[in-house]
């Protein structure tokens, strides 16, 4: 069976890891298109809880996972 991602799988991934504003989290794209067709207006990423989600456009990212991409903030 495979795992839904939707806006509550996103907040408990950023909390159940403490994730803070230092990453992003990038999606398979058709995860992250189903995530931003939930919402009312078409966005290019999204931010939940100050973490940035992005999809995936390199197919890097399996469907239906998370990758955690770290960021410097130098």
């Amino acid at each position: 069976m495979k795992k839904n991602i939707d806006l509550a799988t996103i907040k408990r991934f950023i909390l159940a890891n403490a994730l803070k504003g230092n990453v992003m989290l990038m999606l398979h794209p058709s995860n992250f298109e189903k995530l931003v067709n939930a919402g009312k207006k078409k966005v290019k990423s999204l931010r939940v809880a100050g973490v940035n989600i992005i999809a995936d456009n390199n197919n890097e990212v399996k469907e239906n996972e998370i990758d955690v991409l770290e960021i410097n903030l130098a």
